[in-house]
């Protein structure tokens, strides 16, 4: 997770004021990477190759979705400041306060 300014710098706070966020978070620490495909990896490679767009599409919507949970039991939306869940690359994000999804160059054309 980064903290971004309006010049879409990521921010960085180097205080020890613990309320203060500035800068970056792995948001999902200690998960293990391990391959489960039972001898069937270049099957499987070969399949997520094949339908590569489509499988992305769905998870970016499936962590997207997630984080939006997340950020509602969080009570998010009382942040005063704008929000985004975006896949790191991608060219568009979601904005956590208006549940939808905006094409990236929206956030900084204010």
């Amino acid at each position: 997770m980064f903290s971004m300014d309006r010049q879409a710098n990521e921010v960085f706070y180097d205080g020890k004021d613990p309320a203060i966020f500035g800068g970056s978070v792995s948001i999902i620490e200690g998960v293990n990477y391990g391959e489960r495909f039972g001898g069937q990896s270049e099957e499987f490679w070969e399949f997520y190759e094949a339908n590569s767009e489509e499988i992305e599409e769905e998870e970016k919507r499936a962590f997207a979705n997630w984080f939006a949970e997340c950020w509602e039991k969080a009570n998010g939306k009382s942040v005063p400041l704008p929000a985004y869940f975006s896949i790191q690359d991608d060219t568009e994000s979601f904005d956590l306060k208006k549940n939808d999804w905006i094409m990236d160059e929206e956030i900084w054309s204010y």
